[in-house]
């Protein structure tokens, strides 16, 4: 199983040496994964380490040598001056993607910062959701603002947390990227990828993966991701273990009821749960 969406996170301690690190997500079930860069201090400074962005990029690059199956991917702040140099020199070191939350921008505002990732044939992580942050960030991450996204040829992209508490902007947004691609055979080779991190708490996490999956907007299957917003400092293995086993249930209780033949629900393929931790994985990385 795949973890898409594990971090390094400023202030809360050092990494995790790598080999406690895989022994962490081998304890729970998982066996590869994205792990993100420091962000920028633009998101939240650090006062432990550097945040130049060649010493992220190149810490995450050094770190991810020795933790096979997992994936590094690079946090850019594209408003920096020096963000196309950022782009190229990451893409030549042999970044696997790009990790992005526009917390003080529009990103209809760095549509050039991000065709230029598209052009290097790598995928970019976005933050959609309400922000935990200390800016006024709510108007720059609700789904709908990625829709300009659109406009950029090749992109291929996933929003996490599934647009919480816009959920149902999130899978009409999805859904207008599938409809885009259909209507314009050849001519918009892009792709948007549902991240299902939490987000979406326990409370509302069965509502929102029916709506997902039954909507009848678009078949999501293909397109979906799981990750925990877990940390290298210290991966807590009992969470992403609690996770999974909620998901997989929620996801198995949904599937029956597409089973009942009266019902008219969408129908799910009887391997959703491997394309969600594996296989589409791959397809995000290009594999």
């Amino acid at each position: 199983m795949k973890d898409c969406h594990i971090h390094l996170m400023p202030l809360i301690g050092p990494a995790d040496p790598q080999e406690v690190f895989l022994q962490k997500t081998a304890e729970a079930g998982i066996t590869g994964g994205t792990i993100m860069s420091l962000p920028p201090a633009s998101f939240r400074p650090d006062n432990e380490r550097s945040q130049f962005w060649q010493d992220r990029l190149d810490y995450i690059l050094e770190y991810t040598k020795k933790t096979p199956g997992f994936y590094p991917f690079f946090w850019i702040d594209p408003t920096e001056s020096d963000a196309f140099e950022q782009i190229s020199t990451a893409a030549a070191k042999g970044i696997r993607g790009f990790k992005c939350i526009c917390n003080h921008f529009y990103p209809k505002e760095c549509l050039k910062q991000f065709a230029a990732i598209a052009e290097t044939g790598l995928p970019i992580h976005f933050h959609t959701g309400i922000l935990f942050d200390h800016y006024a960030s709510s108007e720059f991450v609700r789904p709908i603002a990625y829709e300009c996204l659109l406009n950029i040829k090749n992109i291929r992209f996933a929003l996490a947390h599934v647009g919480n508490p816009w959920v149902d902007e999130y899978i009409l947004l999805y859904a207008k990227f599938q409809a885009a691609m259909n209507n314009v055979p050849g001519e918009r080779k892009l792709r948007m990828f549902i991240d299902l991190t939490p987000g979406v708490t326990r409370l509302r996490r069965k509502d929102m993966l029916r709506m997902l999956f039954l909507s009848g907007y678009a078949n999501p299957a293909n397109d979906i991701l799981w990750g925990s917003d877990n940390r290298i400092n210290n991966y807590i293995s009992d969470r992403v273990k609690s996770y999974l086993e909620l998901d997989k249930k929620l996801i198995t209780e949904i599937r029956q009821e597409t089973l009942v033949p009266e019902s008219g629900y969408p129908s799910i393929p009887e391997n959703i749960w491997e394309k969600i931790t594996d296989t589409n994985f791959n397809d995000f990385y290009g594999k």
